[in-house]
């Protein structure tokens, strides 16, 4: 089942609430969920461009999502 843009800013906004973000973070930590925050975007607009699957892009955002509560 492909999803529309609503469903996927939708499940994108409701992880994103749901997420604990800390702000401080050591040098490492924020390069790492930048990288993964960049690879969750790549993997978005493979998505729109169906070069990928749904449960790919829910993988990404959930690496980074948890990279980011760490």
């Amino acid at each position: 089942m492909k999803h529309t843009q609503k469903d996927l800013k939708k499940i994108f906004l409701n992880k994103l609430n749901n997420t604990k973000v800390k702000s401080m973070k050591d040098r490492g930590m924020r390069k790492m969920t930048e990288r993964l925050h960049e690879e969750f975007d790549m993997v978005w607009i493979k998505y729109n461009n169906n070069k990928t699957t749904y449960k790919e892009w829910e993988n990404a955002l959930d690496k980074w999502l948890n990279a980011e509560e760490i």
